[in-house]
């Protein structure tokens, strides 16, 4: 079967099987709630509104853009985010039309559970009927590489790593920027061969892995391409650099190729700001009792301002001021130094201990989100002296700085926080920063209730103990970076 029908019919079985799982809530919903009536007009109504905004919100969440075989976890991810962007606008329309009593909660709650479930199984059964048919030797693409350079070779690898992509690299032409022979990829001629080459007809795509210094021999060969129809791709000899939210732009008909910048602009800073202010305002009200509590305690447990302000570094490598429950002493950099990490070192209060210990000191950080300084979701931010330190000795530490710092992040959920590797924990900031999704930070707020609050048993950090003078005069309280 040719890769472009199967291709098209995964992208068919997505979208037609998404609209079937919206029904499928629907009606089951409906049949549990009200003991198996047939569903009447009213909730028909919101059902058929409920796929419409569906379909409106998955295309602006780019929902069905991403190849399924190439991270099959996302595409949930992605469509439960506009499953629940979409159910908000039903509510927000219930609302506004002041017919939102109109509909049990039973039914609302259950259709939405139902079609998070169907999602999952209708990308479930596209993703293993692709596999099969990969098995089968259909729907692969075959590949033609250009080049056995460090790219290319690392291509190879990805293409054998993920057969979901639906990709084989059946050949090789060899070029004189080649470093490696790939094994068990045959050459097929040298680059000045490359026109008799395409005549077979042999390939669906075409891998360009030169440098980009190389223009002469990318220039010859798309020359070459010309000729024949099929699919050109170019693999960058970029393997040594820190890609952040790379992409193909288009400006004013000039191709621009994006190698670093921040994912959070447009449309999608907007969501995050409203996740932000939203989430950060709910938790607030719930949490003010518990917050009264520790102001109270903090107080008792020794002398000095109930919160303690610590310049930061956020957004744009700026600086703020970031709010935590006082835990420690006054007066504690009199010395001009202030070291990073040994939290379990620190002089704390009994009741600084227990609030460190739990996390409960962070929580005022809920303000610096209202107040726009903070994300719920981002990597930690450090102190300006640290940061000068760390960004020459951690490759892409700085790029971290393209969004808000966070509360809490990928690297906190997976156990990297407190006196932990820093090099590792830079590494799932920058995953987060290159993978973030609204469905995304949701999952990983889900995470922090679970095992965000206490500190890990990971290794400890090499770096633990670094000091470092403070430059401006001693602050009259002094916290641990975490």
């Amino acid at each position: 079967m040719q890769l472009k029908k199967i291709n098209a019919l995964v992208d068919l079985e997505l979208h037609a099987g998404d609209l079937m799982s919206v029904v499928a809530a629907a009606h089951v919903a409906y049949l549990a709630r009200f003991q198996g009536e047939a569903m009447d007009r009213t909730y028909a109504a919101a059902m058929v509104m409920l796929i419409l905004l569906t379909l409106v919100i998955s295309t602006a969440f780019r929902v069905y853009e991403q190849p399924l075989g190439e991270r099959p976890v996302s595409h949930f991810f992605r469509i439960a985010a506009s499953w629940t962007g979409a159910f908000a606008a039903l509510m927000v329309l219930g609302y506004f039309l002041k017919i939102g009593d109109t509909y049990s909660r039973g039914w609302v709650t259950l259709t939405y559970a139902l079609g998070l479930a169907c999602f999952a199984l209708v990308r479930l059964i596209a993703l293993v009927a692709l596999r099969r048919l990969h098995q089968r030797g259909e729907g692969i693409g075959r590949c033609l590489l250009v080049g056995a350079t460090e790219s290319g070779m690392h291509m190879l690898e990805q293409v054998r790593a993920n057969p979901a992509l639906g990709m084989d690299i059946t050949a090789y032409v060899k070029t004189s920027y080649d470093t490696s022979v790939p094994d068990g990829v045959p050459a097929v001629g040298s680059l000045l061969e490359l026109e008799e080459i395409l005549e077979r007809g042999e390939w669906d795509e075409v891998l360009i892995a030169l440098p980009v210094s190389a223009n002469r021999a990318i220039t010859y060969v798309m020359n070459r391409m010309d000729q024949h129809v099929v699919t050109v791709k170019f693999v960058p000899d970029l393997l040594g650099q820190q890609l952040i939210n790379h992409q193909m732009e288009d400006c004013a008909g000039v191709p621009i190729v994006t190698l670093r910048s921040s994912p959070l602009e447009g449309q999608k800073w907007l969501v995050k700001n409203i996740e932000d202010r939203v989430i950060a305002s709910l938790i607030l009200i719930m949490i003010s009792p518990i917050m009264i509590a520790l102001a109270i305690g903090v107080k008792l447990s020794s002398p000095g301002p109930v919160l303690y302000r610590q310049r930061r570094i956020g957004l744009d490598g700026k600086d703020f001021e970031m709010l935590k429950f006082r835990s420690m002493p006054v007066d504690m950099e009199k010395s001009g130094q202030v070291k990073w990490g040994g939290a379990q070192n620190k002089t704390t209060t009994k009741f600084g201990k227990f609030i460190r210990g739990t996390s409960l000191d962070e929580l005022p950080q809920f303000l610096n989100v209202l107040r726009g300084d903070m994300s719920i979701v981002g990597p930690r931010p450090e102190r300006p002296m640290f940061v000068e330190q760390f960004k020459g000795e951690i490759d892409g530490y700085m790029h971290k700085h393209l969004v808000k710092a966070g509360i809490t992040g990928w690297a906190q959920v997976n156990g990297w926080r407190g006196d932990t590797d820093l090099t590792k924990r830079i590494e799932h900031d920058l995953y987060y920063i290159n993978h973030w999704s609204l469905g995304f930070d949701l999952w990983i707020i889900f995470l922090t209730l679970f095992k965000g609050f206490v500190h890990s048993e990971k290794q400890t950090s090499a770096r633990t103990g670094i000091t470092a003078s403070v430059a401006q005069p001693p602050e009259p309280i002094a916290e641990e970076t975490r």
